[in-house]
Formats: C-alpha cells, sequence, structure tokens
C-alpha cells in the first residue's frame, strides 16, 4: 500500500504550535513580576506535554488505522476506568469539579481523550451497520455507546465536554445517513435533557445571567470576559507588538490558558486574530480533505469527526473570548496551555495522519455500493 502522509496537515500543526509556544510564554511570564524564576513555568510544561503529544501523533501517524479500530474496546475500558479514578479518591478536585488524575506533580485529564475514543467507538459501529442509519434502532445503539463515557464526564462535572460529543455523534449519524425526521427526534431529546442539565446547577445558570450582563458581575465570572474586550480593544489592527501586552499583566486572570486569544488580539492586533483563524479555517480543508479521500467508512466517520471537534472546540473559545458564547471552558487547540489538551489533540492530529496515509483504491461511493451488492 502506498502510503503518503499529509506534508499540508503537518506544516499548518507545525505553524500553530510554534504560535502557541510563542503566546503561551508572552502571556505566562509575567508571573515573574511577583514570582522571580517562574518566567519559564509554564513554557517548560507546554513543552514537556508537546514531547510526549509529538510522539503520540508520530507513533499513530505509522500506525495502520484499522489497527485502531480493531482495539478500539482497549482504549475505551481504559478511558473509562481513567474517568473512574478522576471520581475516586485519586482524583483532583479543583473548583469544585473532579477531571483530574495525579501522578505526582503532573495532572492528567481523562475527558481530553475519552471525546476521541469515544469517536472511534460510533465510527467503527457505523462502519459495521453502514447503510443503514436511516433504522431509528441502529440510529439508538449508536447513541447509547458513547453514553457511559459521557455520563462519568457528566458527573465530573463537565458539561461542555459532554456537549461537545453529543455534537459530534450527531454529526455522525448525519453524514452516515440519519432521516431528517430522526434527527429532529434526537435534536429534540438533547435539547430538553441539556435544558433540564442547565437548570439542575445554580452554577450553570449563573454563567448564563452573567453572559447576558457581564457588566452586573463585573467583579465577579463577568470579569475576565470585560478584561478580554478591553485587550481586543487595545489590540486594534495591527496590535500593540509582541510582549507588549497591558492586560495580562495580572489584569485578566491566567491569560495562558482559556483567554490566550484576547493577548494574541492585543499584540498581534486583528491581523493576527485573522491569521490564527485562517489556520484553523485551513485544518478544516485539510481535516475535510483526508477524510474525502479516505479508504473506508470508518476512516471517513472519523476524520470528518475530529476535524470538526478540533475546528469546533477553537470557534468555542473564540466565541467566549469575543463574548458571543457563555463561557465552557475549553482551550484554544494547540494554542492555549493545558498539557492534557495538547497530547489529546496531537493524538487526534496522528489519527488523521494516518487516516491520510492509507488512501482508498476505489472512490467511497462505489465501495459502499459493492459492499452492499456482497452482503
Amino acid at each position: 500500500m502506498n502510503r503518503h502522509i499529509d506534508t499540508w496537515l503537518i506544516v499548518l500543526i507545525i505553524t500553530m504550535l510554534t504560535l502557541g509556544l510563542i503566546m503561551v510564554f508572552s502571556s505566562s511570564s509575567v508571573v515573574a513580576t511577583t514570582n522571580p524564576g517562574s518566567e519559564f513555568k509554564y513554557l517548560t510544561r507546554q513543552l514537556m506535554a508537546l514531547c510526549v503529544g509529538g510522539t503520540l501523533c508520530i507513533g499513530t501517524a505509522f500506525i495502520p488505522i484499522r489497527s485502531i479500530m480493531r482495539h478500539h474496546m482497549i482504549l475505551y475500558a481504559a478511558i473509562g476506568f481513567g474517568l473512574i479514578l478522576c471520581l475516586s479518591p485519586f482524583g483532583i478536585t479543583v473548583n469544585g469539579a473532579s477531571r483530574w488524575i495525579g501522578f505526582g506533580s503532573v495532572n492528567f485529564q481523562p475527558s481530553a481523550f475519552a471525546k476521541i475514543i469515544a469517536l472511534i467507538s460510533v465510527a467503527k459501529f457505523l462502519h459495521k451497520t453502514r447503510g443503514h442509519a436511516h433504522n431509528l434502532r441502529i440510529v439508538f445503539q449508536a447513541c447509547i455507546i458513547p453514553a457511559p463515557l459521557m455520563a462519568l464526564i457528566l458527573f465530573e462535572p463537565d458539561f461542555g465536554t459532554t456537549m461537545i460529543i453529543t455534537i459530534l455523534v450527531g454529526f455522525m449519524l448525519f453524514i452516515a445517513g440519519m432521516k431528517l425526521k430522526h434527527i429532529a427526534s434526537v435534536g429534540g431529546v438533547v435539547v430538553i435533557t441539556g435544558f433540564f442539565a442547565l437548570i439542575m446547577e445554580e452554577y450553570r445558570l449563573q454563567r448564563m445571567r452573567h453572559f447576558w450582563d457581564p457588566w452586573s458581575a463585573y467583579e465577579g465570572q463577568g470579569y475576565q470576559v470585560i478584561q478580554g474586550w478591553i485587550a481586543l480593544h487595545n489590540g486594534n489592527l495591527y496590535g500593540q507588538g509582541l510582549g507588549n501586552s497591558v492586560s495580562k499583566r495580572h489584569f485578566l486572570p491566567e491569560p495562558w490558558t482559556d483567554f490566550i486569544a484576547a493577548v494574541i488580539g492585543e499584540e498581534l492586533g486583528f491581523l493576527g486574530l485573522l491569521f490564527l483563524i485562517t489556520c484553523y479555517l485551513l485544518l478544516l480543508w485539510r481535516g475535510f480533505h483526508i477524510a474525502k479521500n479516505a479508504r473506508n467508512a470508518f476512516s471517513m466517520f472519523l476524520a470528518s469527526a475530529i476535524t470538526l471537534m478540533l475546528v469546533m472546540e477553537a470557534g468555542f473559545n473564540l466565541g467566549v473570548v469575543l463574548g458571543i458564547l457563555p463561557p465552557k471552558g475549553l482551550v484554544l487547540p494547540f494554542i492555549s496551555y493545558g498539557s492534557s489538551a495538547l497530547m489529546a489533540n496531537l493524538w487526534a492530529i496522528g489519527l488523521l495522519l494516518s487516516i491520510s496515509a492509507e488512501k482508498r483504491d476505489i472512490p467511497l461511493e462505489q465501495g459502499w455500493k459493492i459492499n452492499k451488492e456482497s452482503a
């Protein structure tokens, strides 16, 4: 088989990782004003995560994607065990959320990988039942597959990740041929369930109230959004220059995490943000190109869902910074500081590269026809 790794995707991800490292250092080195000698603290940790994630990415890129498909239940069980540990005494609770497992000074967030593993399992099922997604029984079975992982994630609690998995599974069912009336029915159930999940927790209601009027909570949850707006306003078209952000100097809380886009906007201006958005649009193009040329249905479903996951999380993050979406705690892929998220996202890129290396020998539609005729 002729294996050809997608070089466009490699160059794009290296570009985004380089920008991310620069901005993590720029936005976090300011802690040196109160903690001398800690200028490189977050950059060092991000580099360590990059080394682990890069190893995962390279290793996965050279593993035939069918091997991932064949052993998906092992991955599912392993990550499920990790999510259970988060809710056990071995888990680490921060601000009321038990999303991490501690290994000495290193914290690991299983839910970052759970999203991808859920997609692998659903893609395997849809590949096995391809051509039958119009059947409501198949739709129900596909929705059941990620349910245990989603339940564990929701108990952490992590409503944002649960919502991401729900949207991605729905997207996979849509491209698999799910009927519009079934989409409407399932979508209605999801909306109703999401509504009750929202009103059952007071902190979620508070987030929604402060989203509509952040000025009402200027000294609370609305503070970060408002400081993000101020940073973007200060950036104008060309920015204040790399390293010259004022908002990162203890005005914008932990600017190297969820609100790193605000620092980019202030230091590199609108043009810097435009470059960043262009990178994600290029990622969308390459990911869907890989999905279009996938060797089989499993690879097509998985490549499409992974691509949408990365770009959608970027869209949600930027939407929060701009104040057009309520806070969800999602990082900016390949840019924000976050070890687990970076490693998981690099693993996702490794899966895309593995899929791109195994281009189909015949058109996918023709392959489906052959499989249907031979069944």
